[in-house]
């Protein structure tokens, strides 16, 4: 098991780590199953899946956690969108933190790829750390 991702572990302008995940027929199919397959809705699920690529890389990368973390704000810019079959990395990175009224603020980003190095995502986290 890894270290306990506490505040003083973040240095600000490191990179945390990469993940890499495919957008695969088992994905796309859980995606479906979740969100269902109107063709009107399509751009929207791809959307959806955008944002989830986003989190399950901060969710593998900073791990494990302490208990009681808060995500107080979240944003997310979209360059482009992933296709079927394409393998989207993407990097976690610290980007600041602070000390602010007995609170223990982290910034981070993460920066999400396609094929070729194509951009997809970028997308800003504050999170209120626990330890």
């Amino acid at each position: 098991m890894s270290e306990l991702y506490t505040y003083d572990r973040f240095a600000p302008g490191t990179m945390l780590g990469e993940w890499e995940g495919a957008i695969d027929a088992a994905l796309q199919a859980k995606w479906d199953r979740l969100f269902g397959t109107r063709t009107t809705d399509a751009s929207a699920r791809t959307i959806g899946l955008t944002v989830a690529c986003m989190m399950r890389a901060y969710l593998g990368i900073v791990s494990p956690r302490p208990p009681g973390n808060i995500h107080a704000r979240q944003t997310l810019s979209i360059q482009g969108l992933p296709q079927d079959g394409e393998i989207v990395r993407t990097q976690v990175w610290c980007r600041d933190k602070e000390l602010r009224k007995d609170r223990r603020y982290i910034y981070l980003e993460a920066i999400g790829t396609g094929n070729g190095g194509r951009p997809l995502y970028s997308g800003q986290m504050s999170l209120i750390w626990a330890a």
